[in-house]
């Protein structure tokens, strides 16, 4: 192996350490009770060689909140490809959604329980979460596009939607379904609450 290429190799290496010890600190602590300084006594390295990787805390958390929608991303792309047809790949969706929550906990807490203030939206730290966000949004047009949920807004339907499944996951992820349903399984009940929710024709307030 050249010098280049391992130096090229230690520095990518580094890369993932500052970013593993952040995404840790940030979950436990907060975002804002989190310093530069705290992470690198994380790997015990130097606070100013931190800044040879990453600018601030801020771009650190923009690029784990990337890292998170990209994972998420390519399960909704093998959705695409196993669920041609729209409300199935919807349904499957919300089942997808709440899988990542439970198996993705840090990356999905970063992606969704921290400020829109505290990270980048523009460029290349927001490309994957504009493009989860779109695919699900087209998902929900060619669902209303069949006429199965009347005569509605996409708006409605995305929110009303996203809100609820990202409801449902937190209930999960935090124990208070275990708890509140006792049997543990709650396999049976995802399924009925997304068969409640994508029930056909529902008016809403709107209408």
């Amino acid at each position: 192996m050249s010098t280049k290429k391992r130096r090229e190799r230690d520095k990518e290496r580094m890369r993932h350490r500052i970013l593993d010890a952040a995404k840790q600190l940030f979950v436990k602590e907060g975002f804002d009770n989190v310093s530069m300084r705290m992470i690198a006594a994380r790997i015990e390295y130097s606070p100013a060689a931190i800044y040879r990787y990453f600018a601030n805390k801020r771009e650190i958390l923009s690029v784990l909140r990337e890292e998170g929608f990209a994972r998420y991303v390519r399960r909704q792309e093998m959705g695409k490809e196993a669920y041609p047809d729209p409300m199935e790949r919807l349904r499957e969706g919300g089942r997808a959604y709440i899988r990542f929550a439970l198996s993705e906990p840090e990356y999905y807490h970063l992606m969704f329980s921290t400020s829109c203030e505290q990270v980048d939206l523009e460029g290349e730290w927001a490309a994957s979460s504009m493009a989860s966000f779109n695919n699900f949004k087209d998902t929900v047009e060619e669902c209303i596009a069949t006429g199965y949920f009347g005569d509605v807004r996409v708006d409605t339907v995305v929110f009303g939607m996203w809100s609820g499944v990202h409801g449902l996951a937190h209930l999960m992820s935090t124990g208070q379904v275990d708890v509140l349903k006792g049997d543990g399984d709650v396999d049976p009940l995802l399924d009925a609450i997304l068969d409640f929710w994508m029930r056909p024709g529902v008016k809403t307030a709107e209408q």
